[in-house]
């Protein structure tokens, strides 16, 4: 049950809006090569890297998705690559696209966690890292699962996509790690968090996010019309004033209280985005 835990599959979940928002915006339909390919990244991909980090933070406070992570057993490596060839072997099912785009991500997740590299602490890669794995490659997943090429994600629609995407996850990084600043800093990290500082990681998370949601609103304008537009608009306007309320209040000692406001956040972006793309691709 442990090497399960350390998948922290439910936390995968919450990453789903990046793929699926370049998968709808690239005029993909519900089909059984979305799920493979949902299947592959989220459930293999993110969480057999998810379980790779875990082997050697061996974190003993909250990380993301976990309150209390249990101890990491020996296998966990060993599991965690067998979980993430398994991935790769579903991604190749969809198209070798896909599974290039898989293959990149994976590597991206070694340089960021092994010891040898440790891209993670060193702050300016690991805000790299994030960037290209998590926005720019997740979204070309997500276009490559639609059309089976990305070549066409050079349009103004995918780079605006892509854009949009990168700009608000890369924001958001520094506050999931922003309740781990001392155990970072214990393990020797120097991860975005400690670089930037908790007030400076706040204004970074808040300008970012505005920038990638001004340009989502004007991508769902374009495209689905003002009023939804708008909508999106005032339900990112609120967590962003959520953040800044938050970052006003903000104390490095209450560990649990600022791991629970995060997850919070995090769930709140994802899950709105979540039912909007969702009744655009199963109603449309």
């Amino acid at each position: 049950m442990s090497y399960l835990i350390h998948l922290r599959l439910p936390f995968q979940v919450l990453l789903s809006p990046i793929f699926l928002w370049a998968y709808l915006m690239a005029d993909g339909k519900p089909s059984w090569t979305l799920a493979i390919a949902y299947v592959a990244f989220h459930l293999f991909g993110y969480a057999g890297g998810t379980a790779f980090n875990s082997f050697y933070d061996r974190d003993e406070g909250p990380v993301g998705g976990l309150a209390v992570p249990p101890p990491v057993p020996a296998g966990l490596l060993v599991f965690s690559l067998a979980w993430q060839a398994a991935g790769f072997a579903l991604a190749l099912m969809v198209g070798v696209p896909l599974a290039a785009i898989y293959a990149i991500m994976f590597s991206l997740s070694v340089a960021y966690s092994h010891p040898a590299i440790r891209w993670k602490g060193k702050p300016l890669l690991a805000l790299l890292t994030v960037a290209l794995g998590q926005g720019v490659l997740a979204c070309l997943g997500g276009w490559a699962a639609a059309r089976n090429e990305v070549a066409s994600a050079g349009s103004l629609t995918g780079l605006l996509s892509v854009s949009a995407a990168t700009l608000i996850t890369t924001g958001f990084y520094p506050l999931t790690e922003i309740y781990q600043l001392d155990e970072d800093a214990r393990r020797g990290d120097r991860t975005a968090a400690i670089w930037l500082g908790p007030r400076n990681a706040f204004r970074f998370a808040l300008a970012l996010l505005s920038c990638g949601a001004l340009l989502a609103f004007l991508l769902v304008g374009t495209r689905y019309g003002w009023l939804e537009a708008a909508l999106l608009a005032a339900w990112v306007s609120a967590i962003i004033v959520a953040i800044r309320r938050w970052s006003q209040r903000f104390d490095r000692r209450a560990v649990m209280l600022n791991f629970r406001m995060v997850m919070r956040l995090y769930a709140a972006v994802s899950l709105g985005f979540m039912l909007w793309l969702g009744w655009h691709l199963f109603t449309s």
